[in-house]
């Protein structure tokens, strides 16, 4: 894995779901069910099962090599998929000095945008899914 330059980000993993599976394309702009699992930690499945099945392991792994101040962020996919619907740079919007107002506003964000994208479909039935972001500051 090649080295970071400072102020850039790198994303880790990727989601366990159908949308990786079959990602978006030009004639199925949605690709595949993103509530539709096809790994989570408990499942019975190995492996080899699950990289048969869907294409990837059941469990991965990834080291980055640590060079000084760094920045990890875990987020729920209800806190980051309203931001990559509305077509905003995910590390853009964490990167205010404060790791607890940066995470405030991200997620009052994403809720905010899912409930507006869902009272634009049907506006009786408002919905936003867990949004959850945890930002760490990290110092070598």
């Amino acid at each position: 894995m090649d080295m970071v330059e400072l102020g850039a980000a790198r994303l880790l993993t990727d989601d366990h779901n159908l949308r990786r599976v079959y990602p978006p394309t030009a004639t199925s702009p949605y690709g595949g069910n993103r509530n539709a699992i096809t790994s989570c930690l408990g499942s019975t499945a190995s492996d080899e099962m699950t990289l048969a099945r869907y294409g990837h392991p059941a469990l991965e792994t990834q080291t980055v090599p640590f060079t000084g101040p760094a920045r990890l962020v875990l987020a729920s996919d209800g806190a980051y998929e309203p931001h990559l619907d509305a077509g905003r740079d995910l590390f853009a919007e964490l990167d205010g000095d404060r790791p607890a107002d940066s995470t405030r506003a991200f997620v009052d964000l994403a809720v905010e945008t899912s409930i507006r994208a869902s009272t634009a479909l049907d506006p009786s039935r408002p919905h936003a899914d867990n949004a959850t972001v945890l930002l760490a500051d990290l110092a070598s």
